[in-house]
Parts: C-alpha cells; structure tokens; sequence
C-alpha cells in the first residue's frame, strides 16, 4: 500500500528547490511561502528546507 503522503520528485542539478516543512502549501511538497502569514498570526518560525543536488535524481519527500 503507497502512502499518499509520499512523494518522488525528479531534482535537476544545481537548482535549488523549496520544500514545504509547516503542510500549509498548496502545492505539496513545494513551499508556496503559506507559512509567512501563519508565522505572523501564531508567532511560529516555519521555514522551507532548500534542496540542491550535485546530479540529476529522485528524491522521496514524507510529508506527514
């Protein structure tokens, strides 16, 4: 059974990508920066984690 909450995401080389760390992205599991108004309103500190990679590749993100 496939979790869906798991995703495959093909990462290009040197390009860096914004994953969502809060959930509140609307388009999973890229940051769309939802969290900034969260942040302001409940005085949190979400962030995105920034992803680089040296070669092309998959990557699985978990967003539970």
């Amino acid at each position: 059974m496939e979790n869906s909450n798991v995703y495959k995401i093909l990462l290009k080389k040197n390009i860096r990508k914004s994953i969502c760390s809060c959930g509140l992205s609307n388009k999973m599991p890229y940051c769309d920066n939802s969290h900034r108004e969260y942040n302001k309103k409940n005085k949190t500190s979400y962030k995105s984690v920034k992803i680089l990679i040296k070669e092309d590749g998959v990557v699985n993100i978990k967003c539970s």
